[in-house]
């Protein structure tokens, strides 16, 4: 793992919806972890660098969540220079006329989208590209989806299986060239 110490473990998942142009292929999807709380994430921050304290720094990401709902609920963009934007978004269904399209039935959800920023060198940007180039990945599992219903709500679980038993190699940064 010559780019970074630490890999982003890929998962692999077979598209089993029928009504897909892409039915039966297999798809990298990251391995997604335990989220990580506010506190949690407080605490990383503090150990790349302790300029303020803990508690301050809570308080700071804490403001910073409250705030950023504060503007979504008001569509009102906010741009974090060097990370990106985020900015609200509505999803729902539409009306056949104006005078019957009401928010309250046709607006299903508010979305906080992210657009991470583009500009700047490639250390400081978070396009997708860019962040792929500083990555190294680690093939994880082969993981096949279940579907049930619970509760109304159609429910999936992953069966979980290593991936190396298939002889999937991890992609490396570059191979060795050949004398």
């Amino acid at each position: 793992m010559a780019r970074n110490e630490i890999a982003m473990l890929v998962d692999l998942v077979k598209n089993n919806i029928s009504t897909s142009k892409n039915y039966g292929q297999y798809y990298g999807r990251v391995f997604q972890r335990e989220a990580l709380s506010l506190k949690g994430f407080a605490r990383h921050m503090m150990e790349h660098g302790k300029r303020i304290t803990y508690e301050e720094l809570v308080l700071t990401l804490q403001q910073t969540v409250s705030c950023l709902k504060e503007l979504a609920i008001q569509g009102v963009p906010v741009k974090l220079e060097g990370l990106g934007t985020f900015y609200p978004s509505l999803e729902g269904i539409g009306a056949d006329s104006i005078q019957e399209y009401d928010p309250l039935l046709n607006i299903k959800g508010v979305h906080l989208n992210f657009r991470p920023e583009g500009s700047g060198t490639d250390d400081e940007r978070l396009t997708s590209r860019i962040l792929k180039g500083q990555c190294t990945f680690k093939m994880n599992d082969y993981v096949i989806p279940h579907y049930k219903m619970v509760d109304g709500k159609k429910k999936v679980w992953y069966e979980r299986h290593p991936i190396a038993t298939l002889g999937i190699k991890d992609a490396e940064e570059d191979p060795e060239p050949e004398p």
